[in-house]
């Protein structure tokens, strides 16, 4: 079953959400953003690669440029979306459901999930999509390798944490990242923050 949410669109791979749909929501989300480049990133699931690179071949068409942060918690590609000139982003995850899932979570440009009308919109444009205009030329591609450092660095900054009070009291923290999304954005977070991080399936 393809469940459809303001949390966004997941399924089973191959079944329910088969990856040659992806480019229709590609396209959607095209269509409902303002003119900018489009955050890409993605969880740790063996599908995720293949569904990321439809999205950009069809984004790119589009005319669109597409900067991709790869295996990326999701957090980093609202934050990446929020503080760029982005006009928003897409998630390629399932978030809590097994391995055999995957899905796609869409972003606006200011780093927030679409609201309701918009999901409502994008659905919308899948189950009956429209003609696009002429394209003049493709889109852009390429990859950000330092989101997690910028979106580290930013939490750092943040008025609400005491850098100096935290590195004061040198916890140790043991940590099992089940080699997801986080398994390299966990472990780098809290060592800058002076934790001593036992790393287990962070690969």
């Amino acid at each position: 079953m393809l469940i459809k949410s303001i949390s966004g669109v997941r399924g089973l791979v191959e079944t329910s959400f088969a990856p040659q749909t992806v480019p229709q929501y590609a396209n959607a989300v095209h269509k409902i953003l303002s003119d900018g480049a489009i955050m890409l990133g993605r969880d740790s699931r063996p599908s995720g690669e293949e569904i990321s690179m439809k999205i950009v071949n069809e984004l790119v068409r589009l005319g669109r440029n597409v900067i991709d942060c790869g295996i990326v918690p999701t957090p980093t590609v609202q934050f990446m979306a929020g503080e760029t000139d982005s006009a928003g982003g897409i998630i390629v995850t399932a978030s809590h459901n097994p391995i055999e899932w995957n899905g796609l979570k869409f972003v606006r440009e200011d780093g927030v999930f679409f609201f309701p009308k918009e999901c409502e919109e994008l659905y919308s444009l899948v189950e009956k999509p429209t003609k696009n205009n002429l394209i003049p030329q493709a889109g852009m591609y390429w990859q950000e390798k330092n989101s997690i450092q910028k979106h580290i660095i930013h939490i750092a900054e943040l008025s609400c944490i005491d850098l100096n009070k935290i590195r004061q009291r040198k916890f140790k923290v043991v940590i099992d990242a089940v080699n997801g999304a986080g398994a390299v954005a966990l472990p780098a977070m809290l060592e800058a923050l002076g934790c001593e991080v036992i790393q287990m399936n962070c690969t």
